[in-house]
C-alpha cells in the first residue's frame, strides 16, 4: 500500500520550538481523493498517512506560524522544503489514494 523506500529522516535544520521541515524529495508524493469528491489533489505520504497539499509559502516564518496555528487547533501538519520555498500539508484521515 505504501512505498517505504524513501525515508523521512532527511529534515532541514530548524530552530528550537519550530515545526520540523522535511526535504520534499525524501517523502513519497501521490494524488488522493476524498469520500465526497472525485477530484484528485496532490499529497504526500508521511508515516503511512496521507497529507494533502494546503499552501505554498516563500517565507519560512509565515510557513512556521501557519503550521503552529493549525497544530494548536489540533490538526496534524507537515512542512516540506522545495526549491522556491515551503509547502504546508494537512493530514487527511479519510482520504484514499487516487487510482
Amino acid at each position: 500500500m505504501f512505498n517505504s523506500s524513501k525515508t523521512h529522516s532527511l529534515s532541514v535544520p530548524s530552530e528550537a520550538g519550530s515545526v520540523p521541515v522535511f526535504a520534499q524529495k525524501a517523502l513519497d508524493r501521490c494524488h488522493i481523493v476524498f469520500p465526497d469528491c472525485d477530484q484528485p489533489t496532490s499529497a504526500i505520504v508521511y508515516e503511512q498517512q496521507y497529507y494533502a497539499y494546503t499552501k505554498f509559502f516563500t517565507n519560512s516564518i509565515k510557513a512556521q506560524n501557519t503550521a503552529r496555528r493549525l497544530i494548536e487547533k489540533g490538526k496534524k501538519v507537515v512542512l516540506t522544503r522545495v526549491r522556491k520555498g515551503f509547502v504546508l500539508w494537512l493530514y487527511e484521515p479519510e482520504a484514499q489514494r487516487a487510482k
